[in-house]
């Protein structure tokens, strides 16, 4: 600073001499021309003598003068200098001066730090020797911009490498230098390192992405809604996937746009018990209803969002859908409630052995007699037509408690070729019975319909079930029971529109009635088990199941048709058989007769009286005794006595099985049959196994009795 004062003060100086000594030559050289030329005057040595005497004074001043003004206005320079040095070197943003390449030409100590070069390093430094090619490119676009332009450029990424590699981020700005004239002669500029704001920026980013990452890929729906805008905020993909929705379909909608009617009560209700500071459940079930219309059910854990008064302002909410969970609780409560159910129909069914067995034992006296009478040639007329509606009666009678214990599965069914329209006829005349007067029943029965394979009881009780639910349709009004029994021949086309139904020969047995009919939703669960619309305690839900399943067992199948307020009606479809029934199976055949020695074992004495009445009419000689112990000794006394032992099972002291067994250790030729109204300790197959010849049901009829007994005696 000091040798360019000093510097500018000589040549000052200098210049100062220069124009004394050009005046005194000048003078020097006119008075050379006068003495040459012999024309000196006063005048001439006057100007001589004392212009170097005025001048040089003068001069002198001058010069002083100018050099203290000199020496103030670099005073002046350097303090402006030291105050600008000063700001700069004290500033935490590097600044820069480069030429119009791109070389330093001056920068800051904050540059240098900024860089990580020293000034040294630094001095005519191009900005490619600290960048790569990328980023020189963009110095350079920005120096071309600025030089174009005229103006500044704020604010902008640059990517510098340090001295030893490590890469830094600078925001940056640049201006343009010009010269005096207005000439441009390079680029000043800020510079600041962003390196630890940029870092920031991309963990912030990346904890974005990852929170958005976790959000997106949890197993359960996030939602965050606003309770001011009452708008979803913030949706993941798992909400769109329950919903249907896009998420800028969500984030436009509220959420109880999605909600059904009673949700939407629900929200609304909680929302404002929350304004009002109290205190509510973290986690609540609503049922949510999706774009397609599908409802489900979902479990909401929220956590409340405060604004900074501390009021509640929005919540982020967890969902869950739980309806498959719903659903196995709603299973588990049928299954519970079904289990009651099977533990009181097996409840039902043992006391419903309990009575079989009484019950065959008071009807087998009451069709014995009859059928004694009845074959007794003197009764004619009006009591031999009353005799055989109560021998009819008491056979139905007989057929009920068989249907009792097939619906308790106390007894197995046995199938035959089988006239459906007889069975149909005969319980119609049951209903007309039980019916209401107000319930008109109409009959439909085609002539010459088929025969078909199947239990009569069974038969029986398909259609009683269907009747019975008609008539509570019709619930005690003016109405119309129709049954109708066709046969139809089914062709692929017409099958495949019957579900599990093949291809060819059916008999359709039809019961309509002109009740409110059916809701369409309900028609497909009807058939499952304990499913019923009836009030509690008018219907188990099991008179269509124990239907479906019947005719299934016969491959046939079962149809509803229905519609509002018009009725509903049942088609049943069950396949038919070649065989025709002939006349020999519907014309009664004499009785088996014969003559041989038979004891007879019951605990009951009516059931010995009516059973020795009737086996001696078929010409048998019989004994009776009333005790399993008293017959046993009897047996011991004369084994040979006696062709053939009929034997009730139920008896106290020992069973009629344990009876047989002792006997055939006797003797083990005697043919034994035995008779019992119930056992679900015995099968056939169990007796036959033991080596007993026949099982009989009671009631004993005639006809069974003559047959078993024959067949018995001859297969010995």
């Amino acid at each position: 600073m000091i040798l360019n004062w000093m510097q500018k003060m000589g040549a000052a100086l200098t210049a100062v001499t220069t124009t004394v000594i050009a005046i005194l030559g000048s003078l020097g050289l006119e008075i050379g021309r006068s003495l040459l030329s012999g024309d000196i005057n006063s005048t001439a040595i006057i100007r001589c003598i004392l212009y170097p005497a005025i001048i040089a004074p003068v001069l002198s001043y001058a010069v002083v003068r100018v050099a203290i003004r000199l020496v103030d206005s670099e005073n002046a320079l350097r303090e402006s200098e030291e105050k600008y040095s000063t700001i700069l070197d004290n500033i935490e943003d590097g600044y820069f001066e480069v030429d119009l390449k791109g070389n330093f030409t001056f920068f800051n100590d904050a540059l240098c730090r900024l860089i990580g070069y020293s000034a040294t390093a630094m001095a005519g430094m191009n900005y490619r020797q600290y960048m790569d090619e990328e980023n020189s490119k963009k110095v350079f676009h920005t120096f071309n911009q600025v030089y174009k332009t005229g103006e500044s450029i704020k604010i902008f990424d640059w990517e510098i490498i340090k001295v030893h590699g490590v890469k830094s981020h600078v925001d940056a700005s640049v201006s343009l230098m010009k010269d005096r004239k207005g000439n441009p002669i390079g680029f000043r500029g800020i510079a600041r390192d962003v390196t630890k704001q940029k870092q920031s920026e991309l963990a912030l980013r990346e904890s974005e992405a990852k929170y958005r990452q976790l959000v997106n890929h949890a197993p359960a729906g996030i939602y965050e809604v606003d309770f001011i805008g009452g708008k979803f905020v913030s949706v993941n993909d798992v909400i769109c996937e329950y919903t249907g929705y896009t998420r800028q379909e969500l984030l436009s909608m509220s959420p109880l746009a999605i909600m059904t009617e009673g949700s939407r009560k629900k929200f609304i209700e909680r929302r404002d018990s929350i304004f009002k500071g109290r205190k509510m459940p973290l986690s609540v079930e609503f049922n949510v209803r999706a774009k397609t219309g599908r409802e489900f059910c979902v479990l909401a854990n929220s956590n409340l969002i405060y604004a900074a008064d501390g009021k509640p302002k929005g919540e982020t909410v967890v969902l869950h859908d739980i309806t498959e969970r719903k659903r196995a609780e709603e299973e588990k409560k049928n299954l519970e409630y079904q289990l009651q159910q099977a533990q009181k129909m097996e409840a039902i069914g043992t006391l419903a052995g309990g009575i079989a067995h009484d019950f065959n034992n008071i009807l087998s006296v009451i069709i014995g007699y009859t059928e004694l009478i009845l074959m007794n040639g003197t009764v004619d007329g009006e009591v031999r037509k009353n005799l055989k509606e109560i021998f009819n009666a008491s056979k139905h009678a007989r057929d009920m408690v068989k249907q009792i214990l097939a619906f308790s599965r106390q007894n197995k069914q046995e199938r035959k070729p089988i006239q459906l329209a007889h069975i149909v006829k005969e319980a119609i005349k049951m209903l007309r019975a039980s019916l209401p007067a107000t319930i008109s029943i109409q009959q439909h029965i085609e002539k010459d319909t088929g025969v078909i394979e199947a239990d009569p009881t069974q038969i029986h009780q398909v259609l009683m079930n269907l009747c019975t639910n008609a008539a509570h349709a019709i619930n005690e009004k003016d109405g119309v029971l129709e049954i109708r029994l066709e046969n139809v021949e089914l062709d692929p086309r017409a099958a495949a529109g019957i579900p599990d139904l093949k291809a060819g020969s059916y008999l359709r047995l039809t019961v309509a009635d002109s009740g409110e009919g059916i809701p369409p939703d309900l028609q497909q669960q009807i058939f499952n088990p304990y499913f019923t619309t009836k009030e509690k305690g008018k219907g188990t839900g099991l008179g269509l199941a124990v239907v479906q399943g019947i005719v299934k067992s016969y491959n046939g199948a079962v149809t509803v048709e229905s519609e509002a307020n018009n009725g509903a009606a049942f088609h049943v479809y069950l396949p038919t058989i070649k065989r025709r029934l002939t006349a020999e199976d519907e014309i009664a055949q004499p009785l088996s007769m014969g003559c041989e020695r038979i004891l007879m074992v019951d605990d009951e004495q009516p059931l010995v009286e009516i059973g020795k009445q009737m086996l001696e009419r078929l010409g048998y000689s019989v004994a009776t005794r009333t005790s399993s112990i008293e017959a046993l000794e009897l047996f011991k006394a004369d084994p040979y006595r006696f062709d053939l032992v009929i034997t009730d099972i139920v008896m106290p002291n020992m069973t009629g099985d344990k009876l047989a067994q002792k006997m055939m250790v006797i003797r083990a030729d005697i043919p034994i049959i035995l008779c019992t109204g119930y056992s679900e300790k015995l099968t056939r197959q169990e007796a036959a196994d033991m080596g007993i010849q026949s099982f009989l049901m009671k009631p004993l009829v005639m006809r069974d009795l003559a047959d078993t007994v024959r067949q018995a005696l001859l297969s010995n």
